[in-house]
């Protein structure tokens, strides 16, 4: 996966057909009018922010694993994203379960895509087309373009207005849900155990701890 591909999935995550069907007006916007539109001028600045924090090489991996951290927080609806991926094991997880739960999600998402971050090579990062989903959801279409020229990658998001807010909540690779591919294999993992969540928890724990002992010993 080339590296700048974080630009599209940090998160979390995130379901284009698993979301709500809309029946709202499915004509598009393009280029220069998706920028115009809210939630087009929405996903370019924040891959344009995405853009600078990964190729500031002045800035050590924490520092910039930062930046992320609150730019995930600030424009992403995860706990729409967290409560899609576990799916109906939401509603048997305990409370205690779902608070480590969400814990856990958002870590590995910041683990998973910050270790991307020193990876960037100089990729570029434009909307290219707006369209209404539903009353509340916008797809937004945008293109990693690359320093070798290559063909561009293509990118959905979709985004939601919650209270007055703009948030991410599902990346669409080529194609590829980012919160249907890991829904499918969060349930894969609670359907081997007999529906239990705790499994599933442990495996999160154990991918983060995986993670800090390779960063303490690379």
């Amino acid at each position: 996966m080339r590296a700048s591909l974080l630009l599209i999935a940090f998160t979390a995550l995130l379901s284009v057909p698993a979301f709500a069907e809309g029946t709202a007006d499915n004509s598009a916007a393009t280029s220069e009018q998706a920028v115009a539109t809210p939630a087009g001028k929405f996903i370019q600045t924040l891959g344009d922010r995405a853009v600078k924090i990964v190729a500031d090489k002045d800035e050590t991996p924490e520092q910039r694993s930062q930046k992320y951290h609150a730019m995930l927080h600030e424009n992403f609806d995860l706990p729409t994203i967290g409560h899609f991926v576990l799916g109906r094991a939401w509603n048997t997880a305990t409370s205690a379960q779902q608070t480590e739960y969400m814990k856990l999600f958002e870590a590995l998402v910041v683990k998973t895509y910050g270790d991307r971050l020193n990876f960037y090579s100089g990729e570029g990062f434009r909307v290219v087309a707006s369209r209404p989903e539903s009353d509340s959801d916008i797809i937004v279409g945008s293109e990693i373009t690359h320093a070798d020229g290559s063909q561009p990658t293509h990118v959905d998001w979709r985004v939601r207005q919650k209270n007055g807010k703009l948030g991410v909540i599902d990346v669409v690779v080529e194609g590829i849900s980012q919160s249907v591919t890991q829904r499918q294999e969060y349930t894969s993992i609670i359907q081997r155990n007999g529906g239990e969540i705790e499994p599933l928890l442990v495996s999160m724990r154990q991918s983060l701890q995986q993670g800090q002992q390779q960063a303490e010993n690379p």
